[in-house]
């Protein structure tokens, strides 16, 4: 049986808001750098980081109550074995 704590799938959401947090970094230095501060990019770029808070803030409220110590089965050598020789109809 092949199990993993659920703390391994928070690593991985927390690399990936990592990632997105160096993508609206470097989207907010080239808009500085090349002066496209217009009214349109800067709505747009505040509609996307309003929508990340917005996000992020949503996850935070549903995760918060979870038991990180439990283990999530990925692999399960009875499932084969009860599919191959069912007891039950």
């Amino acid at each position: 049986m092949i199990t993993i704590p659920l703390y391994i799938i928070l690593f991985i959401y927390l690399a990936y808001i990592l990632v997105l947090g160096i993508l609206a970094f470097v989207d907010l230095a080239n808009l500085f750098r090349n002066g496209a501060l217009t009214f349109v990019s800067f709505m747009m770029t505040f509609l996307v980081i309003a929508l990340t808070i917005f996000t992020l803030y949503f996850t935070y409220s549903f995760l918060m109550n979870v038991d990180w110590q439990q283990t999530l089965t990925i692999w399960n050598n009875d499932w084969i074995t009860n599919v191959l020789n069912p007891t039950n109809f």
